[in-house]
């Protein structure tokens, strides 16, 4: 057995194959020299797995070298008895054959050519879902670990570090991935294309011609416009729950990090709302959480936690609330479609997942608790009942019935999270056990909110 640390060789081009090495834990790239000089990544591989199967068939010496991309820990296997193994064991055997033919298959799509016209989020999409193997299903999600960087996986799908970054975003605006560091979260619901009511059909990203390009300033779909007013709403409470996590001594470090990436993106929705030309009703609803942010913003930046600043950060996250939702509903409000309701209604709950755990986290900043507790149980029975209604309108496709499903699953986990528990006696432990959840239930929300934003139609042209 042998440890490795992070950018450690196990072995190097043209070394004699005298082991075949089983990675246990961690992960390593295979890179072979180009004659320019570029090194090439044939494969990231993740434990367990047989390190180069083919090489150890095929060949007396590697072709390719192979480094540790973190702490792993690889088994050595003499090679002449795995190979005297293969010959006894015909179960052992036909394993290998399929994990070959496997690789044979990927091999061929791409020396045909399979990503050459595919754009960046298809071949980020492929290659997470590769990664994801079977676990995909009908609805909920599942998270994949990033063990290589960006940077070595951009080049193992044939993209430039700084497109895998845009291609990814893209992704991740079109609700397929929630990217969490290293963690990406597919949601399998919004896999499936189902613009107009289509379902089992899966969702593909391909190249737009130059008439198919969007002007800036052009209008857009209904749903699209009701969800990204929704955001500033659920992004509102989100900026709330960063500080207080940041004010009480937890995860400080990643809470800033996770706060400035909130405030960008808030000011991102800002911008592109600006950008759209909206109509006199919708503007100033607009300019309404314009003129609320710099309050807010202010309140997020300023230095030291005492009760005073926590309910100014409060009362000014419930400023910028209100804003947002009146200028949600006046989206809603202004197209009259059953669908644009349908996405008011999903991103109230998205809203209420994080009002929920903001007013948890702040209820020990307060001097009012009872208040506090009052507002909780009002935004949980608001909660549930949205939910109600979204589970009546979700059986038009299954996509959305089992993903309303998940919802249901997981806002029972959040609710149990809530309650007191003998086993969570300290407040830090409670709060993380509550923020945790809040982020699981707002994924599986986010994910039915586009789900109804696709069901709109889109603007007539």
């Amino acid at each position: 057995m042998l440890e490795l640390n992070a950018q450690s060789l196990l072995y190097r081009a043209e070394d004699p194959i005298h082991e075949a090495f089983v990675l246990a834990s961690g992960s390593v790239a295979r890179e072979h020299l180009l004659p320019t000089g570029n090194e090439k990544v044939l494969e990231l591989a993740q434990a367990p797995q047989v390190l180069a199967l083919g090489e150890l068939l095929a060949r007396t010496h590697y072709g390719a070298s192979c480094r540790a991309l973190a702490h792993s820990v690889v088994v050595a296997i003499d090679i002449r008895r795995l190979r005297g193994a293969i010959q006894k064991d015909p179960a052992l055997s036909w394993r290998i054959v399929q994990t070959l033919a496997k690789r044979q298959c990927a091999i061929e799509f791409d020396v045909s050519g399979h990503h050459s016209g595919a754009t960046g989020a298809q071949r980020i999409l492929d290659y997470l879902l590769a990664q994801a193997g079977d676990r995909i299903g009908l609805a909920g999600e599942t998270t994949v670990v990033l063990k290589a960087s960006k940077k070595i996986i951009a080049a193992r799908i044939g993209m430039t570090p700084e497109s895998f970054s845009r291609s990814l975003r893209q992704l991740s605006d079109q609700g397929v991935v929630v990217v969490e560091g290293r963690k990406v979260h597919v949601q399998h619901a919004a896999l499936s294309d189902i613009e107009a009511g289509k379902s089992g059909q899966r969702l593909r990203f391909v190249r737009k011609g130059k008439a198919q390009g969007v002007p800036s300033g052009a209008r857009i779909a209904p749903g699209a416009l009701v969800n990204l007013c929704g955001r500033c709403r659920m992004l509102s409470q989100r900026m709330a729950i960063a500080w207080a996590l940041i004010a009480a001594g937890l995860s400080v470090e990643k809470a800033a990090v996770r706060l400035r990436r909130l405030v960008h993106e808030f000011e991102r929705v800002l911008a592109r709302l600006e950008a759209l030309g909206m109509p006199d009703l919708l503007e100033s609803g607009r300019v309404a959480v314009v003129e609320a942010w710099p309050d807010y913003r202010a309140a997020l930046a300023e230095d030291g936690a005492t009760p005073a600043r926590a309910k100014r950060v409060l009362a000014a996250s419930e400023t910028v609330l209100d804003a947002a939702d009146r200028l949600t509903s006046a989206a809603e409000q202004a197209f009259g479609l059953p669908d644009a309701h349908y996405v008011n209604v999903a991103g109230r709950n998205r809203m209420l997942s994080q009002r929920i755990g903001k007013l948890f986290v702040f209820r020990e900043w307060v001097a009012e608790p009872a208040r506090i507790q009052d507002e909780i149980d009002a935004a949980t029975g608001e909660f549930e009942r949205n939910l109600d209604e979204l589970r009546h309108s979700g059986r038009r496709l299954p996509e959305l019935s089992g993903q309303l499903q998940e919802v249901s699953d997981q806002w029972q986990r959040f609710l149990r999270a809530l309650a007191p528990d003998v086993m969570r006696v300290q407040r830090a432990q409670h709060v993380r056990a509550v923020v945790g959840e809040a982020d699981r239930l707002l994924r599986h929300v986010d994910t039915a909110v586009k789900l109804y934003e696709r069901l709109t139609p889109a603007p007539a042209a």
